[in-house]
């Protein structure tokens, strides 16, 4: 175990110990996955510095611009079910995807991105929307009803300080919304791509070459506990389950490996919907406590 070094992203403890997933090499360094004995959050060490994450999110990251086309109907719908909302803010907006619905749904919609050729590409595909570059919207004071994060705080080297600051942009009686990937949350799935890991580090000694875009693997508990520690009241809080990071479509797999990996997370899919905590995605929206 090692006691000092690391601190984690969630909790700030500093109790960690090593885990199955595999360090990878990236931009001639290596990260490795470590584990919170506290939290049992996984993080990379160490953290990617700015020119790491310069290199590990070029504009083509994103990949294709938006088109609308109902992903977000039933979000929308419990949204507004909660109260009358106005502005929003997607923190971290992508390719615009829920920045074109929430249009179409009648908010009055920012998005905010990194790269500011990216965001230059949104302003002018988008223009009934309006985007800043990340530096840009925490130079401002605007404040919103709503705040966004989809699939976003997995890629955040400080996820509480970006979640506390966030807050303060919130109205007296806005929500957050946030979903994206728990990547170290319990399913079958999982359970096999751990011990796949496992096998290939311990065993073989062999290291990944991966981009370590997702900087850290919550689970349901850590990932809702991080929100109370902010100071938020949960609403709602949905697990659910997709067979990703394994294959989806039977006809894409090339190999027997990748057909025995779409069965295995087909069939974990589901056995997921018999226990409502097993799954890889979360869907959370919360409030602050007044």
């Amino acid at each position: 175990m090692i006691k000092e070094g690391p601190v984690c992203l969630f909790c700030g403890q500093t109790d960690i110990t090593f885990t199955a997933f595999e360090d990878t090499v990236f931009n001639k360094k290596t990260f490795e996955y470590v584990k919170c004995t506290n939290c049992s959050l996984i993080f990379v060490h160490p953290l990617p510095t700015m020119d790491d994450i310069t290199k590990m999110y070029p504009v083509e990251y994103q990949g294709e611009l938006a088109k609308a086309y109902g992903r977000y109907d039933e979000l929308f719908r419990k949204i507004k079910s909660l109260g009358n909302f106005n502005t929003v803010l997607d923190y971290g907006c992508g390719g615009g995807r829920f920045v074109v619905e929430a249009v179409e749904n009648g908010f009055n919609i920012t998005g905010t991105e990194y790269n500011p050729d990216l965001v230059a590409k949104l302003k002018s595909n988008f223009p009934k929307a309006s985007f800043l570059t990340i530096d840009e919207f925490f130079k401002s004071e605007d404040k919103f009803d709503i705040i966004f994060l989809s699939n976003v705080l997995e890629h955040l080297t400080n996820p509480k300080e970006i979640m506390q600051l966030l807050k303060g942009r919130l109205t007296d009686n806005g929500l957050f919304v946030l979903e994206g990937p728990i990547e170290n949350n319990f399913n079958l799935t999982q359970l096999v791509r751990k011990t796949l890991f496992f096998i290939r580090k311990y065993i073989f000694r062999k290291k990944a070459s991966h981009v370590p875009t997702h900087i850290l693997y919550s689970n349901r508990k850590n990932q809702e506990q991080l929100f109370k520690d902010i100071g938020l009241e949960t609403l709602y809080f949905d697990i659910d389950e997709s067979n990703w990071p394994f294959p989806s479509n039977y006809a894409d797999c090339k190999s027997m490996m990748q057909k025995a990996m779409y069965w295995i997370a087909t069939f974990s899919v589901k056995m997921s919907k018999n226990f409502p905590w097993w799954g890889n995605n979360f869907t959370y929206i919360g409030k602050k406590k007044i």
